[in-house]
């Protein structure tokens, strides 16, 4: 008995580690069908979007997978995403700096806090997560009418990024991807509950 829970404990945490995966291909799947059903007649454009599918689907096949598990810093992780998120959105909106400078001024004291301590492996989280926030923050107070809606927004962003550690390591773009799909997953939510 102990044999098959551990089996079946092994197959969902080999199963559960490609979820996130699922869930960037399922975003930019969903970004490609908007763009094409926007532009459904335009010859050239669906020729591009089919050139970029077939790009994608080449780069998740010989995409590298990396494996690590750090739980704590994960929390925080999703913590940083929320600050960077509300900081950038209060200079955007508030303190009417814009949402370039209001981002620029996050992620640039995000960058400093692992100098507070070289050693701490949990500061060196922090750029990176604060910077995705910055992203979700930049939202147009037309789509982002208050800080509940970036709350939710950033959380989600967070666990994306949470998800998708061990995907796209080194590539440039997933932050703002991750960010993109907080701001639409929250948008959804709001617009089916609200």
């Amino acid at each position: 008995m102990t044999k098959h829970i551990t089996a079946s404990r092994a197959y969902m945490k080999k199963h559960f580690k490609k979820i996130p995966f699922l869930l960037l291909i399922i975003l930019q799947a969903s970004f490609l069908l908007a763009i094409l059903l926007e532009r459904f007649k335009v010859i050239p454009i669906l020729i591009f979007l089919v050139a970029v599918a077939i790009l994608l689907f080449i780069a998740y096949k010989k995409m590298p997978v990396h494996q690590d598990e750090r739980l704590k810093q994960d929390y925080f992780a999703v913590a940083f995403v929320v600050l960077g998120a509300m900081l950038t959105f209060y200079l955007n909106v508030y303190l009417s700096l814009g949402p370039v400078i209001a981002a620029g001024a996050t992620g640039t004291m995000a960058s400093f806090v692992p100098l507070l301590n070289r050693k701490a492996n949990l500061f060196k989280e922090v750029p990176a997560a604060a910077y995705c926030g910055a992203f979700v923050g930049m939202s147009s107070p037309t789509v982002a009418g208050n800080f509940l809606f970036i709350l939710l927004a950033s959380f989600v962003a967070g666990l994306l990024l949470v998800f998708s550690k061990n995907i796209f390591r080194g590539f440039g773009g997933k932050l703002g991807t991750i960010a993109f799909g907080g701001v639409a997953v929250a948008y959804l939510l709001a617009f089916l509950f609200l």
